[in-house]
């Protein structure tokens, strides 16, 4: 029999004070097992702490006495607890404003506050004090928090030139030299300049703020610099700066909004592509203590190759007529345009900015089609749910660079004419789910959240929408995978600069790989597609998120992609790439929201897809677990109907609810009586936690600044005594891992950080004593000073208890156990009868 997916109604009654531990225990004295060699290291901390000092001290005459420093931290210190932040470099002399890889913090300083940070160094004792434990008895070590958090620095280093610029200047000019960049150079500040007559009253900022802008004015005639629009609510700001063959006085915006944005912009002065001129501007730039980063702009592609006619033509092929009469699921696809002449019955609206000689509706009709008609023309092997989806056409790319500029300028007028587009879409039609199979030709770096992932996200969270984003193809694609996993291992071994590109490491959002189809000759079915880009990219989360059929690309004229869908004229066309795998993906996602009644967060959506998402058959080899995480992430979700309805021998829970500052949530409830003999439970486990912390920027692969964590329970009574036991553990966490990781371990294998948590187990024998278990949702921010918002953390946990056999009653004895607690539950698609959040 089919069990509905049940969803806890009042989930936030369960709201209740943070568990937070009584102190902050024994500070951790990393020198413990080498006293001896601690005095040395003291002194190289202090030294060079003192040499920055000095450097800066060079330097005010130029640009004052603010400048910055990298703190690197060791490995084993990468936690919370160890960073250097009370004794050495407290937030009122030396504030945390940034982050690059992991466990590397950016203070801001002063000479004087440097000279201060080196002075308690050197107080750190040589010897640390041994104290007996009352309750071991144990000798422990108690360091003071000068020694710990001196032992805990690997090194500092003045943030400099190389931190600021990480390309060749005469690379850089022929890249700017394309119109679709806008031939313009990014520039991120450390701060935000206030308005021009605020300056006197910004103390020792004044001379940095000046010096920025009278060394930009110095340059002369033909240099434009903007300050960019930036919707982010931190203080960071991000200005153009772009040079160009003109007479005019130089214009320097580095105050205010950034210009409002036009549906055209008009043709800017050409571009100035002497070498000499953009070295000395750049030499400017990457000297400077106010700029954090220089950076070049992005060009966007879409994420295919080029489509050909099908020479497999499906037979009796007829395009789906669209009922009015019914509520289908809906997509806006953001691309170049789609046909009337294809989909024009299924299409409910345009955003119609493009004039018709600009559009070229090749890759986005192909798209269309595979929303539409996917499982007709590829059969249920490739989209296992029933045809039929609304169209939204967000008509936005152009067909040549040129018209790119014409229309937006940049990428960053693009992404406000998608945003508008979205607006228009969301309000007008209902439309949450968006297509996005683009991405900026640009690899997504370890530690740095790009601005445009950033924008992606903060659209949608303003809007409530979710957007599904290829991971981007290879220019030279890898061997077609063997079934062999050795030959495996070694091509995954050689293959370079194959990461995913901008903006697939979007936190808010999904991205999506591609698979092979099943049944094809000369390739394996359901494997990772040679073209497919692999994650993680930034450190913290699992990328690409799912992968779905993209077609085949082994670039074989005599053989098939597999993976059919329609061109402009209507006629069946194949093709492959990650841009074809996204839009099955959501189609998924907008087939859930439609089968939900209400408005379905977006944590739920996710949770659904990732709880039931399964790594492809091909791909079940131990040794490939690892390489499996980063081309097809949690894998593969089944057919919605399999998402929303279970057997009798499984129940599945949904808790929806926000974490609010200063609590947790607690759900406790008992084990199915039916999987419990003699106290011990037995069964598997499943539980995803999908959460939306806060996210900044400025922190580079730190930038998710609250980890939100759930844990299954069990409750264990020893001596009288009352305890409760995590009986699951992350699903990637190696079996190997010791029993307590350090903190590097937690976020490489364990997640820890990522908004998107897996958990499981098996337990096939029964474990523990008692049938009493909880459910615990909670959180740690990344400093004292990071506060939830007074608004809260969404977050959606998915728990599922299943019989190993497949034979007991779980379902009905579980609704049953439950009926009875203070749990009020409801079938998932009907629940927004009764509960505001689902």
């Amino acid at each position: 029999m089919a069990t509905p997916v049940q969803i806890v109604l009042n989930a936030n009654n369960f709201s209740e004070d943070r568990d937070v531990p009584s102190g902050r225990g024994n500070r951790t004295d990393f020198f413990q097992d080498n006293e001896s060699a601690f005095p040395a290291h003291r002194e190289k901390i202090a030294a060079q702490l003192e040499g920055v000092a000095e450097e800066i001290r060079r330097n005010m005459v130029s640009f004052g006495e603010v400048g910055h420093v990298k703190v690197i931290l060791r490995r084993r210190a990468w936690a919370k607890s160890h960073r250097p932040l009370t004794a050495l470099f407290p937030n009122d002399r030396t504030p945390l404003v940034g982050g690059l890889d992991l466990g590397e913090l950016i203070l801001e300083v002063t000479p004087r506050s440097l000279d201060h940070a080196a002075g308690q160094v050197r107080l750190a004792e040589d010897r640390v004090k041994w104290e007996k434990n009352k309750i071991t008895n144990k000798l422990e070590a108690h360091p003071t928090a000068r020694r710990s958090e001196t032992g805990a620095i690997e090194r500092i280093e003045i943030y400099g030139a190389a931190d600021r610029r990480r390309f060749d200047i005469e690379k850089a000019v022929v890249w700017l030299s394309n119109s679709k960049t806008g031939g313009q150079y990014e520039v991120e500040l450390f701060d935000s300049p206030p308005p021009q007559g605020d300056w006197d009253a910004t103390g020792v900022r004044q001379r940095l703020y000046v010096s920025f802008l009278k060394g930009l004015q110095g340059f002369g005639s033909g240099l434009t610099v903007n300050r960019l629009a930036d919707k982010s609510s931190r203080s960071m700001a991000r200005v153009s700066v772009r040079l160009e063959r003109s007479s005019l006085p130089p214009r320097v915006q580095i105050t205010g909004e950034g210009p409002a944005p036009n549906q055209k912009f008009s043709a800017p002065a050409p571009f100035d592509d002497r070498v000499e001129r953009h070295m000395q501007v750049l030499k400017f730039l990457e000297s400077h203590p106010l700029v954090k980063r220089i950076e070049l702009p992005g060009i966007l592609v879409p994420s295919a190759v080029a489509s050909r006619p099908s020479r497999t033509l499906p037979s009796g092929f007829v395009m789906p007529v669209r009922d009015t009469g019914r509520r289908w699921p809906r997509v806006g696809v953001i691309d170049g345009g789609i046909s009337d002449a294809a989909l024009g019955d299924w299409l409910i609206g345009r955003w119609d900015q493009l004039a018709d000689g600009d559009i070229d509706a090749r890759h986005g009709t192909f798209i269309g089609g595979l929303l539409v008609a996917g499982s007709t023309l590829n059969g249920p092997d490739t989209c296992a749910d029933p045809d039929g989806t609304e169209i939204y056409d967000v008509a936005v790319l152009p067909s040549t660079d040129t018209a790119f500029t014409t229309y937006h300028g940049d990428l960053n007028g693009f992404f406000e004419q998608v945003e508008y587009a979205i607006i228009e879409a969301r309000t007008r039609h209902n439309v949450r789910i968006f297509n996005f199979s683009m991405n900026v030709q640009t690899l997504v770096a370890s530690n740095n959240y790009s601005k445009i992932a950033e924008r992606l996200d903060q659209i949608a969270d303003t809007h409530d929408v979710l957007i599904c984003i290829s991971a981007g193809n290879l220019t030279t694609s890898r061997q077609e995978w063997s079934a062999d996993v050795t030959s495996v291992l070694q091509m995954m071994a050689v293959s370079q600069n194959d990461g995913i590109f901008i903006p697939a490491e979007s936190a808010r959002n999904i991205s999506v790989g591609a698979l092979n189809p099943a049944s094809l000759d000369g390739a394996i079915g359901h494997v990772p597609a040679n073209y497919s880009r692999r994650g993680p990219g930034i450190q913290c989360l699992v990328k690409p998120d799912f992968a779905h059929v993209g077609g085949c690309g082994h670039g074989l004229a005599s053989k098939a992609h597999g993976h059919y869908s329609v061109d402009p004229s209507g006629n069946v066309t194949e093709s492959c790439g990650t841009s074809f795998a996204a839009p099955l993906l959501a189609k998924q996602a907008a087939l859930l929201d439609a089968q939900i009644e209400g408005n379905v967060s977006r944590e739920t959506l996710i949770a659904l897809l990732t709880h039931h998402a399964k790594t492809p058959s091909g791909m079940g080899a131990k040794e490939l677990s690892v390489i499996g995480r980063q081309l097809v992430g949690h894998g593969t979700p089944p057919s919605v109907g399999e998402i929303l309805d279970g057997d009798d021998s499984q129940i599945t829970l949904v808790f929806a609810a926000r974490l609010m500052p200063g609590k947790q949530l607690k759900f406790e409830f008992a084990w199915p009586a039916c999987l419990v003999e003699n106290g011990r439970c037995r069964g598997k486990v499943r539980l995803t936690l999908v959460a939306s912390p806060p996210l900044d920027q400025r922190f580079g692969a730190e930038f998710v600044r609250v980890n939100v964590e759930a844990a299954l329970q069990q409750e264990a009574v020893k001596d009288g005594k009352h305890s409760w036991k995590g009986q699951l553990k992350p699903l990637y966490l190696p079996e190997s891992s010791v029993d307590h990781p350090v903190e590097a371990e937690r976020i490489e294998h364990g997640l820890k950080w990522s908004p998107v948590k897996v958990y499981g187990d098996q337990m096939p024998q029964g474990r523990g004593s008692s049938s009493t278990w909880r459910l615990l949702v909670s959180y740690l921010s990344r400093t004292d000073n990071t506060a939830v918002p007074q608004e809260g953390i969404p977050f959606t946990a998915i728990l599922t208890i299943e019989d190993m056999a497949g034979e007991e009653p779980v379902f009905n004895v579980m609704r049953q156990q439950l009926a009875a607690s203070p749990f009020q539950i409801s079938d998932i698609r009907t629940a927004a009868r009764v509960t505001t959040r689902v």
